[in-house]
């Protein structure tokens, strides 16, 4: 790899044909005038740059030369996966970017771990500017889904599934214990209905996750005339899910405490 190094992950940014065309614009005025100054230099051909992109998109990908050629399947595709621009000189490129200089924009819709931008190469001001050019364009892209996907919204998700399973299990037992014939019939019925929630929770819990990150993703390919939920609707949904959701619990408290009263003195 070059001498000189600058990697970042890219955080919840919306990808549109705007972004992909500045991004495009920028690495291309960079790898002409980087030729043109090796060509007046008499460089060798090794630090020729070569522009490349990687699309994929219903299940299929393209490796491509040509920026054409990028928008017209991102333009045609039902569903865009990855997109990715490389920027390699052919040192790079023979040394498996182990020297000279590599330039590489991944944004991947399925893995947030695999969005990143990675600059690398002998020159330290190239690694800079250009890395520091990028970031520029992408965070005039940024969206807000970062107020979703966070630690915050998953510690609030876990809190309400563990409230209510101990609600719905103590619901359960209070429906069941008088059937079982056995001392403390109401505490171990209990313990093992909410034995039961806790280990299914797991896989609830990762599957509402799941629908989170699909709502709300790290992200977002949209295209004109088939954009995908904005922020609004977004904000929208969400609101209607919190208020439903505060809508059962209140409903099911409000149960159980008419249950309740059927037992205890309050």
């Amino acid at each position: 790899m070059g001498t000189f190094l600058r990697d970042q992950f890219i955080k919840n940014v919306t990808v549109d044909e705007e972004l992909l065309q500045q991004v495009n614009d920028f690495l291309a005025e960079r790898c002409i005038s980087s030729n043109e100054q090796l060509e007046k230099k008499g460089g060798v051909q090794e630090d020729v740059l070569l522009q490349n992109y990687i699309i994929r998109f219903d299940n299929r990908g393209y490796k491509l030369t040509e920026f054409s050629d990028v928008q017209k399947h991102y333009a045609q595709a039902t569903r865009v996966e990855r997109v990715i621009f490389t920027l390699d000189s052919n040192r790079a490129v023979f040394s498996n970017k182990q020297q000279g200089t590599s330039i590489e924009l991944r944004l991947d819709s399925n893995e947030p771990n695999n969005t990143t931008l990675q600059v690398s190469s002998d020159d330290g001001d190239l690694v800079d500017s250009v890395f520091c050019g990028l970031l520029e364009i992408i965070k005039k892209f940024q969206n807000h889904n970062g107020k979703i996907r966070n630690n915050w919204t998953q510690l609030l998700i876990q809190l309400f599934g563990v409230g209510l399973g101990f609600v719905a299990s103590l619901v359960m037992a209070l429906k069941l214990y008088p059937y079982v014939k056995i001392e403390s019939a109401f505490i171990i019925t209990f313990l093992f209905t909410f034995l039961v929630f806790s280990n299914a929770w797991g896989f609830i819990n990762q599957q509402i996750l799941n629908l989170v990150n699909k709502i709300f993703p790290n992200v977002r390919f949209a295209r004109a005339g088939r954009s995908p939920l904005n922020w609004l609707w977004q904000t929208l949904v969400g609101g209607l899910i919190v208020a439903f959701a505060l809508l059962i619990i209140n409903g099911i408290l409000d149960w159980v405490i008419k249950v309740l009263s059927n037992y205890v003195q309050w």
